[in-house]
């Protein structure tokens, strides 16, 4: 069974260093396998905020995408500009940074956000949460960026920190980090003309109203079509962590990388392009 120092010796074999800025998809059934992890998920985030927490800075994912749609029973999700439909009801439109839920990250994601001492961005819908010395100035002005996936936000500073991204058992379809490429490219028909409005609780209880374009949906359907060349050129590295197959990102030289091909073609990631 897998425990703590386990995955320590893990970051180390990895080549990670403790002082590195490390960006987290996970799945916590592929990381743990068929040994398991002695303590579970909170053994795995100890580890992370041990490891990493005092020289450099881990983050996880806390989105909450969810927000402002129309869903169903089923899980199936409207645009409100779409207007209503039979079977759908508005998920909610308010953001409450103590209280709401990731959507769809896994566990591990949502206990982290629960940890004391770590900050969660404001955006209500492509929160992140961090741990680390200066995890409240990375986190800081998320709210307020064009976009929720903005170049100008913690998704951003990615760049700016040379972030190693983790794929622990996920795919590169997680890969987030390509929306705000994306985004940064300034894409044409990138973002949805309609203009979403919340309200945001921040930790002191503050209540206050955000409004922005969101991106149109399932471009990371098509992320994953760029591993091989990722891979080829060292970009990306394919490892094993516990017993997950994983990858490990180079978030500078990947958006350099996928900048210069966007250049090129710029629907890329486009579905109606991927047919």
């Amino acid at each position: 069974m897998y425990n703590k120092q386990f995955f320590i010796d893990e970051f180390k074999r990895l080549g990670l260093k403790q002082t590195d800025t490390v960006f987290v998809h996970s799945s916590y059934k592929q990381i743990a396998g068929n040994e398991g992890i002695e303590g579970g998920a909170e053994t795995l985030i100890d580890a992370f905020i041990e490891y990493f927490g005092e020289q450099g800075l881990v983050v996880f994912p806390a989105m909450s995408w969810k927000l402002g749609y129309l869903v169903n029973d089923n899980g199936e999700t409207r645009s409100p500009a779409l207007g209503a439909a039979d079977g759908f009801y508005e998920y909610g439109s308010n953001f409450d940074v103590r209280e709401t839920p990731c959507d769809y990250l896994g566990i591990i994601p949502e206990l982290f956000r629960k940890r004391e001492g770590v900050v969660r961005s404001l955006c209500p819908t492509s929160s992140v949460a961090a741990y680390g010395k200066d995890a409240r100035a990375f986190c800081e002005g998320h709210e307020r960026a064009e976009t929720p996936l903005n170049w100008d936000s913690p998704w951003g500073r990615l760049y700016e920190r040379g972030a190693k991204i983790l794929f622990l058992g996920t795919t590169m379809a997680c890969n987030t980090f390509l929306h705000v490429v994306e985004d940064h490219a300034s894409l044409p028909g990138l973002l949805d003309d309609y203009v979403w409005n919340f309200t945001v609780t921040d930790y002191g209880g503050r209540v206050f109203p955000v409004s922005f374009k969101r991106h149109v949906p399932h471009h990371n359907h098509y992320y994953i079509k760029v591993e091989p060349e990722l891979c080829e050129r060292g970009i990306a590295k394919r490892v094993t962590f516990g017993s997950a197959a994983s990858h490990i990102v180079d978030a500078r030289s990947e958006a350099d990388y996928i900048l210069r091909k966007l250049k090129e073609d710029p629907y890329l990631f486009y579905p109606e392009y991927n047919k």
